[in-house]
């Protein structure tokens, strides 16, 4: 079965997303150690011992089982930039495709801000992403991947 373009580029942005998650996560799980005072007391004093290390332990505990998760997202995502250069050298006359594509499922930007980025309306942006979709459709991922346009597939 072949994938298009569309399910492609939403599973690349669903990687980002969890990305973005289990980064986001981590940096919370640091800003709870915080810095904390030396104390000088016993531990354990006042009847219930606990463990000062045990958030910063917890925190490298995550980040560990996070790398080669996120290693594997990490790839799909670049991946989909590099179809997305791809898709913006092989159509000249077209620049902004590659672009909106590339705002839209990996920065995660709404319409109208990929609008204002691109100097065009929302729904000049919906439009490009609409011809940048079926144009890799056209061509397959591989050859938009490799900058191939549809004169270089025949």
């Amino acid at each position: 079965m072949t994938i298009t373009a569309r399910e492609y580029f939403e599973a690349a942005s669903a990687a980002q997303r969890h990305i973005d998650g289990r980064l986001a996560a981590i940096r919370a799980m640091r800003e709870r150690e915080g810095a904390r005072a030396q104390s000088y007391e016993a531990i354990g004093r006042g009847g219930g011992a606990s463990d000062p290390m045990r958030a910063t332990d917890a925190r490298i505990d995550a980040e560990a089982r996070a790398r080669s998760e996120l290693a594997e997202y990490e790839r799909a995502v670049e991946d989909a930039r590099a179809v997305c250069a791809g898709v913006r050298a092989a159509n000249p006359n077209h620049p902004s495709w590659g672009d909106v594509l590339e705002l839209r499922y990996l920065d995660l930007y709404e319409w109208d801000r990929i609008g204002r980025a691109l100097g065009v309306t929302g729904s000049g942006a919906r439009q490009a992403h609409r011809q940048a979709l079926e144009w890799v459709d056209s061509v397959g991922l591989a050859a938009a991947r490799e900058g191939c346009g549809q004169a270089a597939l025949f």
